[in-house]
């Protein structure tokens, strides 16, 4: 199945979302007349004040249909300066155990899948100090409340970890440690706790599809859904305007620098010192994937391509694209409006998927 990620649209509250369906979700499945898959983006506020009759309503009003859940932020993802706020509360917290189960409950209520996934964040970021082992306890107890909404409804929802450069775990063999750590040989846990790639963090953390879809099979783990988006790439040497992503506040932007020394990592673009003046660089700004130049730039449109058949080979069905970024893109370099644009990018998607 094939969507988009409702995480573009701003809004807290449930009225927010119900409004952004009316009003975005509907003209996209308008504009491809044809029924619309989504993954529902609620935030903890959301989730906690929605109206599971309303939703079901509005879904069918719209022609549209919730196939998986972005549980990755956690509070308002649009608000002046997220940065480091999506990654809290972390794993070893209640707070996100309760938020994620909410969300489990809800997605049962919603999803006509008999399979559902909700993504989440791979563990928090790194510079904090919690303890996998705490994480691991917590996502244990998610495993039970999943075996038991699957038991009232008939429905699996699975939990889909999300690597992300400078997180816990931000590439495949790390995730893969920590499950074979944690879990061991454990069937009900591989059952309810899946993967969700994500193309664009791979791409920024230079890994590609086979080598992740090794990991995943070296330990047992499923593709609980492909996130499709493309980073931004250039040469450091040859770049001539790059300031919106190094003044760009709202978002991390990962980076990644390959030269002759190997690859370095740094928090954010504006990060990297001004002593490295060329080699390759990869960032974490989610760009439309049907687009292959970004400007002057390019994205890593290149590696997106190679992955789809590879993830499908390996079991991949659920696919979403989620090009967040929109609203912090300059508006020169927006092709038409969010809409447009994200019609664009499914009927590109459709085409590499099915092809």
């Amino acid at each position: 199945m094939l969507g988009y990620c409702t995480n573009v649209h701003s809004g807290d509250s449930f009225d927010d979302v119900i409004g952004n369906l009316k009003t975005y979700a509907w003209k996209v499945q308008q504009n491809l007349q044809t029924p619309l898959s989504i993954g529902l983006w609620l935030s903890d506020t959301a989730s906690r004040e929605v109206d599971i009759a309303l939703l079901k309503d509005t879904l069918q009003q719209c022609n549209l249909q919730v196939f998986t859940l972005n549980g990755f932020p956690f509070s308002n993802f649009h608000q002046k300066s997220v940065r480091h706020k999506v990654y809290k509360p972390n794993w070893s917290e209640e707070s996100r155990l309760e938020y994620t189960v909410r969300l489990a409950q809800i997605l049962s209520c919603v999803t006509l899948q008999n399979e559902s996934g909700i993504s989440t964040l791979p563990l928090g970021w790194n510079d904090e100090t919690f303890s996998n082992k705490d994480c691991a306890r917590l996502l244990n107890r998610c495993v039970d409340a999943l075996e038991e909404i699957e038991q009232q409804s008939s429905k699996c929802i699975h939990i889909d970890i999300e690597p992300e450069p400078g997180c816990r775990l931000q590439r495949s063999n790390e995730l893969c440690d920590f499950f074979a750590s944690h879990f061991g040989d454990d069937e009900r846990a591989r059952r309810y706790l899946r993967v969700c790639h994500d193309t664009c963090h791979s791409a920024v953390m230079r890994e590609s599809a086979d080598v992740c879809v090794a990991h995943y099979k070296n330990v047992g783990l499923s593709i609980g859904k492909v996130q499709l988006s493309s980073a931004i790439e250039f040469e450091l040497d040859a770049a001539k305007d790059t300031s919106f992503i190094s003044t760009e506040q709202r978002y991390l932007h990962q980076t990644t620098v390959q030269t002759n020394d190997g690859i370095q990592f740094f928090e954010h673009f504006s990060d990297v010192p001004s002593e490295i003046q060329s080699g390759n660089c990869r960032v974490h700004f989610h760009v439309p994937i049907h687009k292959n130049q970004f400007g002057e730039l390019q994205t890593t449109q290149d590696d997106l391509l190679a992955s789809i058949p590879i993830l499908k080979d390996a079991g991949a069905t659920d696919w979403e694209v989620e090009t967040y970024t929109w609203s912090v893109t300059p508006s020169d370099l927006q092709e038409g409006e969010l809409v447009a644009s994200i019609t664009k990018e499914l009927a590109w998607a459709s085409k590499q998927i099915n092809q």
